[in-house]
């Protein structure tokens, strides 16, 4: 079966950025698996896969707008004061570490000090930079209904209906 929108393919991959250092990697993680179409992984992603089938090895690099986005177009979040570090000082383009609730790294770049607190711009990491993706296609296979409906793949193997 070709990688198609709409099915689901399973990729081993090592990401990395422009000067080529390893920032993530199944190796690590292990395979990824998700819906081909709906931008779940990197945006320019999905087209490149297109075509491709079980066994096909590439390499892709992208830009920040088709990786994790541009600097300038990340969205703006009010921080009330209580939560900005004390120990820094509080300057337009200082940029902080912090983490999602669900662990992930964010970056916090200050854009504006507020009565409330500080406007910050919330990127990713990988922001504003280029990146490149070497992946092989471990598996593809059309999505189940469910995972058409919900977007999110099943961990388990669908269970053939009995006959």
């Amino acid at each position: 079966m070709n990688v198609e929108e709409g099915c689901v393919v399973t990729l081993t991959y090592d990401l990395t950025t422009e000067d080529g250092e390893i920032v993530e990697s199944s190796d690590i993680s292990g395979p990824i698996s998700f819906i081909v179409g709906r931008g779940a992984i990197i945006k320019g992603l999905d087209q490149r896969l297109v075509g491709l089938v079980v066994g096909d090895e590439r390499d892709f690099e992208f830009a920040p707008e088709e990786a994790f986005g541009r600097v300038e177009d990340a969205p703006i979040q009010v921080i009330p004061a209580s939560e900005l570090p004390k120990d820094v000082p509080l300057e337009p383009g200082a940029r902080f570490e912090a983490k999602l609730p669900n662990g992930q790294p964010i970056i916090l770049q200050l854009e504006e000090k507020t009565a409330e607190g500080a406007k910050m711009r919330v990127l990713h990491p990988l922001a504003g930079r280029r990146i490149g993706m070497s992946i092989k296609v471990e598996a593809v296979r059309p999505a189940t209904a469910v995972e058409r409906e919900t977007g999110r793949v099943q961990t388990k193997p669908p269970v053939p209906p009995p006959q």
